[in-house]
């Protein structure tokens, strides 16, 4: 064992490729790739594609950088050496950030500013009020012009009689 254990500190020193010291570390601690995928909760698939460094097979870089972490304690190797090893190991980089505004549908039916749909609610509330409060302004008016007759309490004016004879109730 004390031969592997250099093969790991050698290897963590020269620059060996992350996939490679995994593999080694794996390897001396006698698990099968199965029982390492099963404990990081990951396919098959994936713990390969990170021992043989497949970049191709393997999910977005961020991604990778947190199974090769996991992986680094599953086996008892130093995680961030492992993955600036990735890192330094001819990855693509990201891909450089651009902003992008939401993408906003024209809307079908064109809808008025709020100014101009405040503006013709005011106008009718004003309206409105124009023809609810015309009779009484009328009325005003009209009493300041002295064209309606004052009414005196207690005398009751009645309409001319149109009959040339008078009727009595003791004739009939």
């Amino acid at each position: 064992m004390a031969s592997s254990d250099e093969d790991i500190a050698q290897a963590s020193d020269g620059g060996g490729a992350p996939g490679a010291l995994l593999r080694t570390a794996r390897v001396q601690r006698n698990l099968q790739i199965e029982q390492v995928a099963k404990e990081l909760h990951l396919d098959a698939r994936i713990v390969s594609a990170m021992e043989s460094d497949d970049q191709s097979a393997l999910p977005e870089p961020i991604f990778v950088q947190g199974y090769l972490r996991s992986y680094a304690r599953l086996v008892g190797l130093p995680a961030d050496e492992i993955v600036h090893r990735y890192d330094v190991q001819g990855r693509p980089g990201p891909p450089p950030l651009s902003v992008i505004g939401p993408r906003r549908k024209a809307p079908v039916l064109s809808l008025p500013s709020a100014r101009l749909t405040r503006n013709v609610i005011l106008a009718l509330l004003a309206g409105i009020l124009v023809w609810l409060a015309y009779p009484f302004v009328e009325r005003l008016v009209l009493s300041r012009d002295g064209e309606t007759e004052v009414q005196q309490p207690g005398r009751l004016d009645l309409p001319p009689i149109f009959d040339e004879e008078p009727r009595s109730n003791a004739t009939r």
